[in-house]
């Protein structure tokens, strides 16, 4: 993305890469979010989003972590 070179930026150590998520990391989050997050009797949130149905959870996670267009 020309006007936002920050989807670019990559910090970078031997051992840590720090970096935005791609589409591709996005749908890998939503499916681990979609397979459960906790303890099904535990709620360690003050939201409890993890309620949701599977396809709920992996819809909303992409969402909060996508309100800015990615590259």
């Amino acid at each position: 993305m020309r006007h936002w070179p920050l989807f670019a930026l990559r910090l970078t150590t031997p051992r840590l890469e720090l970096r935005l998520p791609g589409l591709d990391d996005l749908d890998a989050l939503a499916d681990r979010a979609a397979e459960g997050v906790h303890d099904p009797g535990e709620m360690p949130f003050g939201e409890p989003w993890t309620d949701a149905p599977p396809h709920e959870r992996a819809r909303s996670t992409v969402q909060i972590h996508s309100a800015s267009p990615r590259p």
